[in-house]
């Protein structure tokens, strides 16, 4: 690879632009509800998603992006992904949860700008352990495709996860009665 800062540009941005393209697929009126099916579609709603991966961004990728430009690094507890802490932000919009994504996928971009060719190959001590920073980068690039992936199955699924379970439930009805 002969440009890692180009090379990452272009995934984050696609796969930033693919991530809220996929929750933007999904119907607006299930973005706060878990899904039908958890077994296919994970545990939390759509918008739980999307502020887990933007904290997670925000809280532990950008801070070990900056430790190449002699930032420190996050402390373990830095990302408060909680049950506790979600209930405080839940009541967010759907477009101010999209907002906050692209203000921190937006840092992240300007920060690609500034790394010397050798930053993305020299090793450094993060949360992971020793590590190069295109290691770091490939992992947020990963993390966005998990639930990015996670949010597709949503939006492909839904509804026929809910058609199925109410079949299922009919069934099980009329096998009752007999």
């Amino acid at each position: 690879m002969t440009n890692w800062g180009e090379w990452f540009r272009y995934q984050l941005k696609a796969s930033g632009d693919g991530f809220i393209w996929a929750f933007q697929q999904i119907d607006p009126s299930l973005h706060h509800l878990l899904p039908p099916a958890p077994h296919y579609m994970g545990l939390w709603s759509p918008a739980r998603l999307v502020w887990h991966v933007t904290e997670y961004e925000r809280c532990l990728a950008l801070p070990s992006m900056q430790q190449w430009l002699s930032g420190s690094m996050p402390t373990e507890d830095a990302w408060p992904d909680s049950d506790a802490t979600w209930l405080t932000v839940k009541e967010c919009t759907s477009d101010e949860l999209t907002s906050t994504f692209y203000a921190v996928h937006q840092e992240q971009m300007q920060l690609l700008d500034q790394f010397a060719a050798a930053h993305w190959t020299i090793p450094c001590q993060t949360l992971w352990g020793l590590k190069p920073l295109a290691w770091v980068v490939t992992k947020t690039y990963q993390h966005r495709l998990e639930h990015g992936d996670t949010l597709l199955r949503m939006s492909l699924r839904w509804r026929d996860a809910e058609e199925d379970i109410a079949k299922k439930a009919q069934q099980e009805k009329a096998d009752e009665k007999e």
